[in-house]
């Protein structure tokens, strides 16, 4: 059977929209699986595979935010895609060429379906091979619960988690889809991105483990890691810009709807381009 499995954050989102969600859906039986009073997705996501193993009549995991509510249960889809052993995660939406956690701005591949709060992403409702998912929802088969863990202390708080497992599952030679699953809702609120110096400190992390980097990158790389604690000093700065330029009401169509943040994220986006085509899996 397929269980579930939520990080729970702090507030009343799971109790009031994920937890009716996945009771309306699941089969008797099928397992819930949470964690709180967390610090890290990632570490998180470690426990609950940690559990799901050991429970022996599990065959896999439907993992989701607490701000998600299911209206169809995805584990039908997942069934279904898991009869192919090939394959080792399954999300709603995704795209390849990646070379930024921010997968979605490489717009001609991306693939899927999932319906945000006030709009519908839709790339396609078929199934397609991705090198990276978004980790609203995804789901995992039993071979991925068994042998993928995120390495201790590698990647912290909650930021880019669906493409870092995406690469671990190509890395051990699975195969990464992802299919409309089923009438997903997704009830962002607009919280954006939850840290920015996570953010960047995973992405560089994922690009010297996974990218063919020069000496001279690899050292840019570790430079510009020790400036990451001043990234709200450059928030800061950049707010301070914007209102005395007269411009404190400007809004950006962004991930964030936030364009200081937006402007930030698009130019390290910007950065990573150059490693198109460099992934080593």
């Amino acid at each position: 059977m397929i269980g579930y499995g939520v990080c729970v954050g702090p507030g009343t989102l799971f109790e009031r929209t994920c937890l009716p969600g996945i009771e309306r859906v699941r089969a008797p039986g099928s397992p819930v699986f949470t964690m709180r009073n967390q610090r890290s997705l990632f570490s998180a996501y470690n426990a609950m595979f940690d559990q799901a193993a050991a429970n022996s009549d599990v065959t896999g995991l439907v993992m989701l935010h607490d701000d998600v509510e299911l209206r169809k249960n995805p584990a039908e889809v997942a069934q279904s895609v898991f009869e192919d052993d090939s394959v080792g995660m399954l999300g709603s939406v995704g795209g390849s060429d990646t070379v930024s956690l921010a997968w979605w701005n490489e717009r001609e591949t991306r693939r899927g379906r999932v319906t945000d709060y006030d709009k519908v992403h839709d790339y396609g409702s078929d199934r397609y091979e991705v090198e990276a998912v978004d980790d609203v929802i995804l789901c995992v088969n039993r071979w991925t619960i068994e042998n993928i863990r995120f390495p201790e202390g590698h990647y912290r708080g909650f930021e880019g988690l669906g493409v870092i497992l995406a690469t671990l599952v190509r890395a051990a030679g699975r195969r990464v889809m992802v299919q409309d699953l089923q009438d997903v809702m997704h009830h962002n609120d607009g919280r954006g991105f939850n840290g920015l110096k996570d953010w960047r400190h995973n992405e560089l992390r994922w690009h010297r483990e996974f990218f063919d980097l020069s000496p001279a990158e690899r050292l840019g790389n570790h430079l510009e890691r020790l400036t990451i604690p001043a990234v709200p000093l450059r928030l800061a700065a950049r707010r301070l810009a914007m209102r005395v330029g007269g411009r404190s009401d400007e809004v950006s169509d962004g991930e964030t709807g936030d364009p200081v943040i937006d402007r930030l994220v698009g130019g390290w986006y910007r950065q990573c381009t150059r490693l198109r085509g460099r992934m080593l899996v």
